[in-house]
């Protein structure tokens, strides 16, 4: 027994030193882009509205809720078995995207998860170089994803997302390849969660017209998740984009002139600054099994889409979810700034649920 329990530890060191070794050598292969340096940036869009109502980033916290399993690989389980969603986004300037997503459990071989993601741009005018219109076109990317979890012990997991990219728009085409690499940790009484995840690590494989190839989305993402055992609250805390230490922009603009020296003096951020713009926070109201309230917070969000006169609430969210008969129905509203927000709308059955009314 006692050799059962060392090779079972073993084997799992084995596993987590080789996810450490593949995602540093993805990180190597694709590191580093962010903040609009990076193609197919549409992946990190969150369209379920749970995710989108906190924050839009929730890697931690681990349920039957299907949707999760597009932020962290590792979150899906053998509980999301059969499960169907499809969540849908009106975005800004008349952009629409969304996702539809199924999983099937496979007992000892894991779980498996399908996520289809697009987004749609809409149709614009085709003009010649004198103005002139010769008709319309339409733009939109896509993503193929295929996901696969399985239990390293009673409280670890593993997972991974393989995706297929494409893009259109007008006659430019392209395509690419692209992976996540995720582990959820669970405490025993369930109260407590975290995990990591390699987000995006992969590459272009089909140019745009130019033959210069631009990198990915790439990022790495740590949070932890709290559920109080006497109270309808559990919170959340996920750190974003952990492979660029600073995040912030600062407005040339603003650059001043030192009066004795005549250099130039750029605004500095502090550690403070820096570290919080990685931070993303949400909290759900747990008031019973068929409803409950979300909110989320997401600094960057605020620092990046805020306008400067008026910033009001922009980086906040607000959502909630509820169940009608065999459907959860969720619904989030995420401020970009004063001038609008972006409204998520996502329906969620089972098919075990069919089987069992029927």
């Amino acid at each position: 027994m006692i050799r059962n329990v060392m090779a079972k530890q073993f084997s799992m060191k084995k596993a987590l030193c080789s996810i450490f070794m593949v995602s540093m050598l993805l990180g190597d292969w694709c590191l580093g882009q962010s903040g609009g340096g990076a193609v197919f940036t549409f992946l990190d869009l969150s369209a379920p509205a749970r995710v989108a109502a906190l924050g839009g980033n929730i890697i931690s916290t681990r349920t039957d809720d299907i949707v999760l399993f597009t932020q962290n690989p590792a979150l899906l389980n053998p509980e999301m078995d059969q499960q169907l969603s499809m969540s849908f986004v009106g975005y800004v300037a008349g952009i629409r995207y969304g996702n539809v997503l199924v999983a099937k459990d496979a007992a000892r071989f894991g779980t498996f998860g399908f996520n289809m993601q697009y987004i749609s741009y809409g149709e614009f005018k085709q003009t010649s170089e004198t103005s002139e219109e010769i008709g319309t076109f339409r733009a939109g990317e896509y993503a193929f994803n295929l996901a696969w979890s399985k239990t390293l012990d009673s409280t670890l997991f593993i997972g991974t997302n393989l995706k297929y990219i494409t893009s259109s728009l007008g006659e430019n085409t392209s395509n690419g390849i692209a992976a996540d690499i995720g582990l959820s940790w669970v405490s025993r009484d369930k109260n407590w969660s975290a995990a990591c995840v390699v987000k995006n690590a992969g590459r272009q494989l089909r140019t745009y017209q130019s033959r210069l190839q631009e990198d990915l989305p790439f990022q790495i993402q740590a949070g932890i998740s709290r559920q109080l055992p006497k109270a309808p609250f559990r919170f959340s805390l996920t750190a974003q984009q952990l492979q660029i230490w600073d995040l912030g922009y600062r407005d040339p603009s603003l650059n001043t002139i030192d009066p004795l020296t005549g250099e130039e003096v750029t605004e500095k951020n502090s550690f403070l600054d820096k570290a919080l713009l990685h931070l993303v926070a949400g909290v759900e109201v747990l008031l019973s099994k068929n409803f409950n309230i979300r909110a989320g917070y997401n600094l960057l969000r605020r620092n990046e889409l805020a306008f400067a006169e008026r910033r009001g609430l922009s980086g906040m969210s607000f959502g909630l979810g509820f169940r009608i008969n065999r459907f959860h129905c969720s619904y989030a509203y995420g401020l970009l700034n004063t001038a609008g927000g972006s409204n998520h709308f996502t329906v969620t059955t089972s098919m075990h649920d069919f089987k069992r009314r029927k």
